[in-house]
């Protein structure tokens, strides 16, 4: 694909992922904010495979976060039985300043991006699955596993929690 075409695909990519990531936010419902994260991670890993010509980074998107860490939080969500969100009255809610955050934090990286030439991570296209799992498995081993406990501790403690509410 040309320069240009990988720009516009990755421009509307980009503009649904952000749509996507502001109804995560904005909704109350936590399973409808669970389906937008997860038609989020489905366009991040279209954007790999379709952009960066990347296809193990897709599949590993697909099977870690959409398979695994997104029935993780449903689980969660489940098992601390969240209902609706309480609605307030206030108008500048941490939802709406969280959002205009990111929002800000975008516009200051496209202003940064201004005068990118369109080549889309060219090495992506030389790194093979091997490559990543030497390096992710021998110089990294600590740190992927100390994320790994603790993400379990976040769990146990949102149960516990869940549970003094109960």
């Amino acid at each position: 694909m040309s320069g240009l075409v990988e720009l516009g695909i990755m421009a509307i990519l980009g503009l649904l992922m952000v749509l996507t990531g502001l109804a995560l936010v904005f909704l109350k419902n936590p399973v409808h904010a669970a389906i937008a994260f997860l038609v989020n991670l489905c366009i991040t890993a279209v954007m790999y495979l379709a952009v960066m010509s990347a296809p193990f980074v897709a599949i590993v998107q697909v099977i870690v976060y959409m398979g695994a860490v997104l029935v993780f939080v449903l689980f969660v969500i489940m098992l601390v039985n969240l209902g609706k969100g309480e609605s307030t009255e206030r108008f500048f809610t941490p939802r709406l300043l969280f959002s205009l955050a990111v929002v800000l934090i975008f516009v200051i990286q496209m202003l940064t991006l201004r005068g990118f030439s369109g080549e889309i991570a060219p090495i992506a296209r030389y790194i093979h699955a091997k490559d990543i799992a030497d390096v992710l498995f021998s110089k990294y081993v600590l740190p992927f596993e100390l994320v790994s406990v603790l993400i379990f501790a976040a769990a146990v403690g949102a149960v516990a929690l869940a549970k003094k509410r109960m």
